[in-house]
């Protein structure tokens, strides 16, 4: 297994050069098996760049050979978990309607989450660069996809998949804790 170095959070540098080989030589397979199960492109472009955002997080790696595999088997639990959610999202859209839903929560509930909520937004604007906290927004709060981001910025896709595992890094560094 390959480990972090440390006690930092990022990967080291030879790990994460093979991640990133990992994906860029595996990118079409990956997003091919993603397309056939999801029936959809973007949503199979998301899946695979979030794994691999996932993987410059991970604590531990498999070495070798089993990196690959690895990836592939999350690659294929990701779209699973995507389709698990969009019945579950459907089932609840067709079983509750949205004006029911607010009745659920009490006022101290709805204050907790209101008072989270502005402590990320404010972690976000004051700790994020300008770029981060931009692709960020978009992929979280807009709710873009990867290549509409990278399009409206600029940027590569992968250099959106950077900047997210950056965002989530630091978000769960400091809210984690």
């Amino acid at each position: 297994m390959l480990k972090r170095s440390g006690t930092t959070t990022a990967l080291d540098p030879e790990t994460a050069m093979l991640v990133r080989d990992v994906y860029s030589q595996h990118y079409d397979e990956l997003l091919r098996k993603a397309c056939i199960m999801l029936h959809d492109t973007e949503d199979a472009r998301d899946a695979v760049s979030e794994v691999m955002a996932r993987l410059m997080t991970a604590d531990i790696l498999p070495e070798g050979d089993k990196l690959l595999a690895y990836v592939r088997n999350s690659v294929r639990h990701e779209c699973l978990n995507r389709l698990k959610r969009m019945r579950l999202q459907e089932r609840m859209r067709r079983a509750l309607p949205l004006d029911d839903r607010e009745e659920w929560a009490t006022g101290e509930e709805l204050e907790a989450e209101e008072e989270q909520y502005r402590q990320y937004q404010s972690f976000v604007d004051q700790e994020l660069t300008p770029q981060t906290r931009r692709v960020f927004q978009m992929h979280y709060g807009q709710r873009m996809k990867y290549r509409e981001i990278a399009e409206q910025v600029g940027i590569s896709e992968s250099a959106v998949y950077k900047h997210l595992s950056q965002a989530i890094v630091k978000l769960k560094n400091r809210f984690n804790s």
